[in-house]
């Protein structure tokens, strides 16, 4: 049987509502730009030595004659 729209709509409400809380809760708020940088700048270092390893495994860690040296 189909939820009635009245129904559909609570449920929506309630879901968008339940994940909200969860992110506020757990304090990682979009609104201080300093936690986000700290976030992003962790993330990039991740992604770097991720790209790394994956050099490393492949044999291509060696620096291309292609780039130029700075």
């Amino acid at each position: 049987m189909l939820m009635n729209q009245k129904t559909f709509i609570s449920t929506v409400i309630l879901s968008i509502a339940s994940v909200a809380a969860i992110w506020y809760l757990t304090g990682c708020s979009a609104t201080d730009k300093y936690h986000n940088k700290k976030h992003i700048d962790t993330i990039n270092k991740d992604i770097g030595s991720m790209h790394k390893d994956i050099d490393r495994v492949l044999g291509i860690d060696e620096p291309s004659p292609l780039v130029e040296k700075e």
